[in-house]
């Protein structure tokens, strides 16, 4: 399963690299990419929660759904991975589920900690030249329509204007109010998986930017990640560093298919973890 990124604002299964789906179908997965509820509709725990039964559906359901036309899956089998908020997902899933392991590329990582960056405004790429923005009504009836809760949501495309939604996801990026949206309640624990780490986890990778500037995404928070995983127990975490990169280091260059360089083969490492622990 993968969950896509998106701060939980933004983004559907459409964004997923091609060929990160082609290596895992190359390699005998059945892929499934769900969308999710996005906010400001609903919390970020929802979101989270979403995940949980896209999960619980594929575990019980799928191997039903292709068996009549001859596809065979083994509902124990799953392993769980995504990008950014994605990988968030990714992570909370493995805590409260029997994954057998999760890939996270550049997850937002220790939510529920007020002192994390996560938690101020940002100037930095990609949106430090963006002007501020004031959502008109006709806006807002994009951003949160009434009638309906939005579950998948485009993402600029480059020298076209953005949609209102990605205007207001970069406006709550830039004043600090990213968590805040995603819990008005103040429960940031409420997503962030890592408040709930124990030694029943399931294996871990992350696939970290060494250079990534995006907060909640940095790399020194990954390293955090893995030595609180190591103290606690967690049976196997590695972290990959891409020398150079940043965020969606990933999704900015065509890694897989016309770019088979260093990037792509992190990005390789990551899909084989989870290959390792399906078939070993």
């Amino acid at each position: 399963m993968i969950y896509h990124g998106g701060g939980l604002l933004v983004g559907s299964s459409e964004i997923i690299p091609q060929a990160q789906i082609d290596w895992l179908a190359d390699h005998g997965f059945i892929v499934v990419i769900p969308n999710y509820r996005l906010a400001p509709q609903v919390t970020g725990a929802t979101s989270l929660s979403d995940g949980v039964d896209a999960h619980d559906w594929a575990a019980s359901g799928l191997a039903d759904t292709l068996d009549p036309h001859g596809i065979q899956v083994k509902p124990s089998d799953v392993a769980v991975m995504g990008h950014s908020s994605g990988g968030t997902i990714a992570l909370h899933v493995g805590s409260c589920r029997p994954v057998k392991a999760v890939t996270a590329f550049y997850p937002s990582l220790y939510l529920a900690d007020e002192s994390n960056d996560a938690h101020k405004p940002y100037r930095g790429p990609p949106f430090g030249n963006v002007p501020d923005y004031h959502p008109t009504e006709e806006d807002w009836q994009a951003i949160a329509p009434a009638t309906k809760q939005i579950s998948e949501s485009t993402i600029p495309v480059p020298n076209m204007p953005p949609p209102p939604r990605s205007r207001w996801q970069i406006e709550v990026c830039t004043k600090g109010k990213w968590l805040s949206t995603l819990c008005p309640d103040g429960d940031y624990s409420s997503i962030d998986p890592l408040t709930r780490l124990n030694v029943n986890w399931p294996p871990v990778t992350f696939i970290c930017g060494e250079v990534d500037t995006i907060p909640g995404s940095t790399l020194d928070l990954a390293k955090r990640a893995e030595d609180d995983m190591r103290k606690v127990g967690v049976r196997e975490v590695v972290l990959e560093v891409v020398p150079g990169a940043g965020h969606m280091f990933d999704m900015l260059k065509p890694l897989g298919a016309e770019d088979l360089g260093s990037e792509w083969q992190f990005v390789v490492a990551g899909l084989q973890f989870l290959e390792s622990h399906v078939k070993g």
